[in-house]
């Protein structure tokens, strides 16, 4: 290994080189600056600058700046002379080792060697492409701004400033990945934060220790509460509007560079089942909808378990019209109601995941179609009842309601277990499924807010807000 102290520019560039192991992409301009035509090289990494950059701040000040250094050229060392007088890029700074023009090399900057100086000079040239601000793909907006997250810190950060243009709004910026060299942001309000939170927050963040980062959920997995737990203690969104209101209401949020999706905490149960659009609609018709949003989430996760439970172990709960309807559609049906809604589950989440990752023109095709083909032909073949049917429908248009891509991932692998409990034990099985549920979310904390909170421990005036919505003109301070 080359020393990391260097006095000359030659050895400087040399281990630059040797560093990088004469990457194709590492680019060298040569040029002649000042009355005595001192060399200079100019050094970057192609297609991590912008060009435009590198020609109007670096390359063309040198050059048409000869004259320039010719009238000041007096004592001061060249490279000095070019930060203070010639170079119009709004960061640039001296460094002195390999070591610290490589991760600035890598990061988009530009090295300039001046020959016979110490040192070298670093302009901060970035310019990685990005794909413009559009609507966030993973969720659509009905009302409200259409803006999304993109894939660059500083557009992201900006988007959720010009939302809050406030002295009190803070960035903290770090990089974690020994290999990648991420850069992420910590984004609050100083005066609205907790500062254990935030102080918490930080130390888990300075705390990773991985190779790389590559989007936001390497760093949501590291820093989450309860990891072993199947529900999600980190809040994620593409929208600047709702990390906006996340941190007006005191969280924190987490800017990955390199992915849409931002990080928030803490996060409770509750935080899954709202939506940014609940403050754009009419509080009474926002407040019914949130209220679906909760009885689709029983649903998701409860009605497959209540329907094999009862049919299998308390079948005087149903209704003797029913009953009858439902065991006459089962006449000829060679499985048992447990294999029949496992079956009917395992297929529709197959067809979910094709759906998926199928391309957009046919993915939405596959999953309706897939369905009522599968479902109707089931049902004429004699292999699945109708009532299996409608109600792992009825579960999947449920699942829908759940706002929360991880919340609901997390419903659909619950089901699957409520479902064994209610095919051992019936509606005991279920209401020990939902005991040891609830002690399981009882006990989770997310950066030190309970998971269950504002309902266990009970906070009145927050309850309030998390079941109804409640209308602005009630926050109104009165004069």
């Amino acid at each position: 290994m080359p020393d990391s102290k260097v006095n000359t520019t030659r050895d400087l560039y040399n281990e630059l080189v040797s560093e990088l192991g004469n990457s194709s992409d590492l680019s060298t301009r040569n040029c002649l600056i000042g009355e005595e035509r001192i060399p200079a090289s100019v050094v970057w990494i192609d297609g991590l600058v912008s060009k435009q950059n590198l020609n109007a701040d670096v390359i063309s000040p040198l050059i048409s700046g000869t004259q320039q250094l010719k009238l000041l050229h007096q004592s001061e060392p060249p490279h000095e002379l070019l930060c203070s007088y010639i170079l119009t890029a709004n960061h640039v700074k001296m460094v002195n080792t390999s070591d610290e023009c490589v991760p600035l090399l890598v990061s988009g900057w530009t090295i300039i060697l001046v020959e016979d100086s110490e040192g070298a000079i670093a302009v901060n040239t970035q310019g990685l492409e990005t794909r413009s601000i559009d609507e966030p793909a993973s969720s659509s907006v009905i009302r409200g701004p259409r803006d999304g997250f993109v894939e660059s810190l500083s557009v992201n950060i900006s988007l959720i400033r010009r939302r809050i243009r406030d002295k009190a709004f803070r960035v903290e910026t770090l990089t974690v990945g020994n290999l990648s060299h991420t850069k992420i942001a910590m984004v609050y309000v100083h005066d609205r934060a907790d500062k254990e939170t935030v102080d918490e927050i930080r130390k888990r963040l300075q705390s990773i220790d991985i190779d790389a980062v590559l989007e936001s959920h390497y760093i949501e997995e590291i820093i989450k509460d309860s990891p072993t737990s199947f529900f999600p203690t980190v809040y994620s969104t593409e929208r600047p509007d709702d990390v906006a209101g996340i941190i007006l209401d005191g969280r924190v949020a987490i800017v990955v560079d390199g992915t849409p999706f931002v990080l928030a905490l803490p996060c409770t149960l509750f935080h899954l089942l709202k939506t940014t659009e609940d403050l754009y609609l009419a509080y009474p018709v926002a407040t019914f909808i949130r209220w679906i949003r909760y009885a689709g989430f029983f649903i998701t996760l409860l009605l497959p378990s209540t329907y094999v439970g009862i049919l299998t172990y308390h079948p005087e709960m149903v209704p003797p019209q029913l009953l009858s309807s439902i065991l006459s559609s089962r006449d000829g049906v060679p499985f048992p109601v447990l294999m029949e809604a496992l079956v009917m589950e395992i297929i529709f989440e197959g067809l979910r995941e094709a759906s998926i990752r199928m391309p957009r023109s046919i993915g939405s095709a596959i999953s309706i179609v897939g369905a009522l083909v599968i479902g109707e032909s089931a049902v004429q073949a004699g292999i699945i009842s109708s009532p299996s049917v409608i109600i792992v429908a009825g579960t999947a248009i449920a699942s829908f309601t759940i706002p929360s891509i991880s919340l609901s991932g997390t419903i659909r692998i619950l089901r699957f277990f409520m479902l064994l409990l209610a095919s051992l034990l019936g509606l005991y099985g279920i209401i020990i499924g939902l005991f040891m549920l609830g002690i399981q979310l009882a006990s989770m904390q997310s950066v030190g807010l309970p998971y269950l909170s504002p309902f266990a421990p009970f906070k009145k005036k927050e309850a309030e807000k998390a079941i109804f919505r409640v209308p602005w003109f009630t926050l109104r301070k009165k004069r």
